[in-house]
């Protein structure tokens, strides 16, 4: 199996198994609360449908179809808006089934960029290569562009971000996770307030959670480590969908509460943004570090 293709495969496969996941948690079983009794408009049926979609495609992609794999990418942006989306507004479910749902949208993310590296990678081989690469029956290696056959040099060891980078990622997160804690306490998740609970009205403390995972995952983005960059970036573009979409979700009606919300969405989308320079940075910097030792 080529190296290049056999992860996004298995990440195919890991995705119909959470969407089957999807449905069950969402009481779409013979006899459950949501089959086809009209709960969630019969929306959640859906997710088997794309279970043996994305199980089809993947069959395809490991018999080598470069069409196939390019429907795959754009299935994943689609799958990467879809599954934050009917986790809210088709209305209240439980945690666990929210969770299921961003896992699956943080699946989803990490096969849309994998497929787009090894589309890029075959199409910057020879029809050789092309065919070795998108062939899961070949023990070959994976195939690399000739300029890196040619020219073999060691990586360097990548350094850490730049000091300004470093603080704007920190300062945008601290600036999130502020904005995410002041929505918990005017939505009333304080001691003394409403009560707390896992759907509906009474799942607003989770903010407070999501607070804490972004500040834990920058605390190791701003030390530079790409995949913690990714991660950081990944988050932050699920929390401008989850911030962007909840109010409908949770009919919020109080004026200070929603410009929380949409105010959140926009620092969660200049998070990601810095993230993606941040992450280009490394790549520049990697980069012009190989063509330094070439030329020495």
């Amino acid at each position: 199996m080529a190296g290049a293709l056999r992860p996004v495969v298995l990440l195919m496969l890991l995705a119909s198994v959470l969407f089957v996941l999807d449905g069950i948690l969402d009481g779409v079983y013979p006899g459950g609360p949501a089959w086809f009794t009209g709960r969630y408009n019969n929306l959640a049926e859906i997710a088997y449908i794309f279970a043996i979609v994305n199980t089809a495609v993947a069959y395809l992609v490991a018999r080598g179809s470069e069409r196939s794999l390019m429907a795959r990418i754009g299935l994943s942006a689609f799958f990467l808006i879809e599954r934050p989306l009917t986790a809210f507004i088709l209305g209240p479910k439980e945690l666990p089934a929210v969770v299921v749902h961003l896992a699956t949208a943080l699946v989803e993310l990490v096969i849309l960029v994998s497929a787009v590296r090894v589309w890029r990678l075959g199409h910057s081989v020879g029809d050789a290569e092309m065919d070795s690469l998108f062939g899961l029956q070949s023990s070959s290696p994976m195939p690399v562009p000739p300029s890196d056959v040619d020219y073999p040099t060691p990586r360097p060891v990548a350094p850490g971000l730049p000091q300004k980078t470093a603080w704007m990622l920190g300062i945008i997160t601290i600036v999130l996770a502020a904005v995410l804690v002041a929505d918990g306490l005017v939505s009333g998740f304080a001691p003394g307030g409403r009560d707390w609970g896992l759907s509906g009205d009474a799942s607003g403390w989770l903010v407070y959670l999501f607070a804490v995972v972004v500040l834990t995952v920058a605390a190791r983005a701003v030390h530079g480590g790409i995949l913690a960059l990714r991660l950081l970036l990944a988050t932050a573009l699920l929390f401008v969908i989850e911030r962007a979409f909840s109010p409908f979700a949770l009919r919020v009606v109080d004026p200070l509460a929603l410009v929380l919300h949409e105010l959140a969405a926009f620092v969660a989308l200049a998070l990601a943004l810095a993230c993606a320079s941040a992450i280009r940075g490394r790549r520049a910097n990697a980069e012009g570090g190989v063509a330094s030792l070439e030329a020495a």
